[in-house]
């Protein structure tokens, strides 16, 4: 966050904007090509702080301490704000849904390294107390459950993977992306 709101356009530091930029988000750091300064750009132009990104915490009793709180971006994607299993499988009627995927995602994954859970599996985050108390997310494998029972449910998916593509599909794969979507409003 330190270095978002210090607007740190270097890539030496594992940490820095431009560093997760190019090892999280892409598979393939070249496909960021001439739009990668601008993608910063938007990267560093993010407010930082409790009521946008990342958000506030609570103490929790759990592991690891502290848990989502009511403010800010990534609280908006708490299970206890947001949970649109039930709602989605329920919803009449019911669209056809493409789910695009990157299939070198390091976000979201069955093995992300974003989960502190699975994090802590490795031995990455001290203190972890095991798959009993805190299981690691199997993001991928959640996602396609859901929308088996959305497709049990009368609805249908179809799960696009884009292989050597990592969190951002629309960045490196532009062209496919854009037809996928023409396909879906088109009916197919």
């Amino acid at each position: 966050m330190a270095r978002i709101q210090a607007g740190d356009r270097g890539a030496d530091a594992p940490a820095s904007p431009l560093a997760v930029l190019r090892s999280a988000y892409v598979a393939d750091p070249s496909a960021l090509g001439d739009d990668e300064q601008l993608l910063l750009d938007t990267v560093l132009s993010t407010a930082v702080g409790e009521d946008n990104y990342p958000g506030d915490g609570k103490p929790v009793a759990s592991w690891p301490g502290v848990g989502p709180g009511d403010r800010g971006v990534l609280n908006t994607m708490a299970p206890n704000h947001f949970n649109v299993a039930e709602a989605l499988v329920a919803v009449t009627p019911k669209p056809p849904i493409v789910w695009v995927r990157g299939e070198r995602d390091a976000i979201v994954s069955d093995t992300s390294l974003f989960d502190l859970a699975y994090l802590g599996s490795l031995g990455v985050v001290p203190g972890w107390p095991g798959a009993d108390d805190c299981p690691p997310q199997p993001m991928v494998g959640q996602t396609r459950e859901v929308l088996k029972r959305y497709a049990a449910a009368g609805g249908g998916f179809r799960e696009v993977v884009y292989d050597n593509c990592g969190h951002s599909p629309h960045v490196e794969r532009p062209a496919e992306v854009t037809a996928e979507l023409l396909r879906l409003v088109a009916g197919g």
